[in-house]
């Protein structure tokens, strides 16, 4: 066991590592170990000092968690106290966004103890963190209810955290089934952004009132300009590998996906050309510029995409 660590990267990720760390040492030492937890913008060196140094009174050691700890100013004092080694059973845990791997800070914490990054999670690795949020809570879903939960979430663990603590606050026996899961997890929503996304890669013109809906509760319309962008960018990468010959499984293989998922991409991606993903892909960019730049609202570029999608080219023609 180490008696430093330090946790970097997505902002949940590192928080829960650093509150599992504790449980572990917990669990590991035969000491009885109190907890004190700073944060780097307002701790002082001699604060810090206080805590490393003074024995607590009724127990025998002491675990100390920094938050924001590449906030902490006084660095150079702390690679000195970590070379030296701390007292016994104390245990210092810093987290934060990134920490230099240059500094000294880094390399002594790499050198005595453990530094791990936590990289945001994609459609491979979301299942597991779904898993151990369910078990955590103990919520029980159908096998249908997960593949619901992993593919309906944006992959954001705090999102993804808030969402499961929702379902444990909800009375029920047994295992949740989809049509509870989508009542619940988007209950704060007038419409459910992925069931937007699959209208967008149907071309269904229902998609432009689901849009509507969508603002009207309040959805960034940023956000949903970026995942529409995401969604075609997604089709097309289906679409170039099913013209190689390849499996539902071998696609999902090759982008960390589903191959469910790519089973119903697959059907999507048959109404698209690959040169009008392409041009969808271009014009995505050159209102992404113009929004940026100020010619253009957000909303306005919204349905304007949309309707390309959905309206035959002849008719915007005409």
């Amino acid at each position: 066991m180490h008696f430093v660590y330090l946790f970097t990267g997505e902002s949940t990720l590192r928080r829960r590592s650093a509150e599992n760390q504790m449980k572990e040492i917990r669990a590991q030492s035969k000491a009885r170990l109190g907890d004190i937890r700073l944060d780097g913008e307002e701790l002082e060196l001699r604060e810090l000092l206080s805590h490393l140094k003074i024995s607590p009174l009724f127990e025998d050691g002491k675990i100390i968690l920094i938050h924001n700890a590449d906030e902490f100013k006084d660095q150079e004092p702390l690679v000195e106290i970590l070379n030296k080694s701390l007292p016994p059973h104390v245990y210092l845990i810093l987290e934060c966004e990134k920490l230099d791997k240059r500094s000294k800070l880094y390399k002594t914490i790499e050198k005595k103890g453990l530094a791990q990054e936590l990289s945001k999670p994609d459609r491979r690795t979301l299942p597991g963190i779904v898993r151990e949020l369910l078990k955590e809570k103990n919520v029980r879903v159908t096998a249908e209810g997960f593949r619901y939960l992993v593919s309906a979430v944006e992959p954001d663990v705090g999102r993804l955290e808030r969402e499961i603590e929702k379902l444990a606050c909800y009375p029920h026996k047994g295992e949740l089934d989809v049509e509870e899961l989508k009542g619940l997890v988007f209950s704060d929503q007038s419409g459910n952004i992925f069931e937007f996304l699959d209208l967008v890669g149907e071309r269904k013109l229902a998609v432009l009132k689901y849009l509507r809906r969508l603002l009207e509760s309040g959805e960034d319309p940023m956000k949903l300009f970026f995942m529409i962008a995401s969604q075609i960018r997604s089709l097309l990468s289906v679409k170039s590998l099913i013209a190689t010959g390849q499996s539902d499984d071998e696609i999902a293989q090759e982008l960390g996906r589903y191959a469910w998922m790519i089973n119903k991409q697959r059907r999507m991606v048959s109404q698209f050309t690959e040169a009008e993903l392409i041009e969808l892909i271009h014009r995505l960019q050159r209102e992404d510029i113009a929004i940026k730049q100020g010619e253009r609202e957000p909303h306005e570029a919204l349905f304007e995409i949309l309707l390309r999608i959905t309206v035959p080219k002849h008719v915007l023609q005409a």
